[in-house]
Formats: structure tokens, sequence, C-alpha cells
């Protein structure tokens, strides 16, 4: 009797066993899913020469002035931007920027072909103004070396980090300014330049802009 009974025991388990096994099998499988790195050219990065950089396409780049060269720059009364198909390289002078007698060559942040100027912004400079970097941007660059050149490039919390060095810098240069250089908040004003007299410009420019 008790081997009858093992036998039947040895069966009903099997049995489960298998039945469990086929239940495991049609259940849906949940798929593993690796999060994405994002892409390497992904966000604003900026050249020590106060020119920015963003990447809109593999290999297309847009490139501009950045908050800070437009706070103490002051209005722009003329823009002079190269033509396209001109080869511009980084580190070399790009575009001009220009009010009254104050004048400005300021360096490329990346190596390439110009596939495009921002004509609107040639035609009424004072535009520059806007953040946005859809509207804001100065050129189309078909990069050379797009990957190797971001690389020297600042980014990310490098950036914040040095913007914040770079305001304190500011400061500390026209420390005998008698107009705030800073406004509320913390942030250099957005017209400073306006105010700087044409000895505080040259300083100015030799600080930040050679």
């Amino acid at each position: 009797m008790s081997v009858i009974l093992w036998v039947l025991f040895i069966a009903i388990a099997i049995g489960v066993g298998a039945w469990l096994q086929r239940k495991r099998a049609k259940a849906p499988q949940e798929e593993v899913v690796e999060a994405k790195r994002p892409p390497f050219w992904e966000g604003i990065f900026v050249h020590p020469g106060h020119a920015w950089a963003e990447v809109v396409e593999p290999n297309l780049v847009t490139v501009g002035a950045d908050e800070f060269t437009k706070s103490v720059f002051g209005s722009v009364e003329e823009l002079t931007l190269p033509e396209p198909g001109t080869v511009i390289q980084q580190g070399g002078k790009a575009w001009k920027l220009k009010r009254g007698t104050r004048q400005l060559a300021q360096t490329s942040p990346i190596s390439g072909r110009v596939e495009e100027v921002n004509r609107e912004l040639v035609q009424n400079p004072r535009a520059l103004v806007q953040k946005d970097t859809k509207r804001n941007w100065m050129l189309k660059v078909r990069p050379i070396r797009l990957k190797r050149e971001l690389q020297n490039l600042l980014h990310g919390n490098m950036l914040h980090r040095w913007n914040q060095s770079v305001k304190e810098q500011l400061v500390a240069t026209l420390t005998m300014a008698k107009f705030p250089v800073l406004q509320e908040g913390g942030e250099i004003k957005s017209d400073l330049g306006d105010e700087l007299t044409p000895q505080q410009w040259e300083k100015v420019s030799r600080e930040f802009f050679e």
C-alpha cells in the first residue's frame, strides 16, 4: 500500500511540475530595458573665449556669443559674420561685434565650414539679447573634428562652476566701478556693457577675451 501511495505521490509531483513549467513558459517575459546614455554632444558647450556651441544634428552645430559677452559688451550696433563656405577654426576669430568705437572679434568654439549665417541678426543685431539659442545663433557650422573638439569646451557642472568663477572675477575687475555689476539675484546685469567707460571696457576685454 505504501508503495502505491509513494508511486502516486511521485506521479502527482511530476504532473504538477510539468504544469508549472508550461505556465511559466506561457507567461510573458519582462523586457530588460537598459537605460540609454545621452549622446556625448547633448547640451550647450562653451569656449573659454565666451562663445557657445550646440549640436543640432550629428553633423551640424550652431554657434553664438554667450550671455557673459552680451552683458559686458553692451548693445550691439553692428554684427559682421563670415560668408557661407568659409572654414573657421576652433579658437580662431569667427565674427565681430561693434558698438561705436568698441569692437570685439570673438573666437569660434568649433572648427568647420560655415553652412549658414543668421541674416536676421545681421539686420537687427540688438536681437542678440534673446536667450533662446534657436533664435540667437550666429552660424551653422559643418564640424570637422566634432568629438575631439567638444572635449576642449566647458560643459555641464564644469561650465556652471566656470561661469560662477567668471562672475566673481568680473566683480573683482570692476571693483572701483561706481555702479553695481550684479543685479538682484546675483547675476551679471544684462546691460552692464552700456555703463562701462572706454577704460573699463578695455580692462574687461583684456581680462576675458584675449
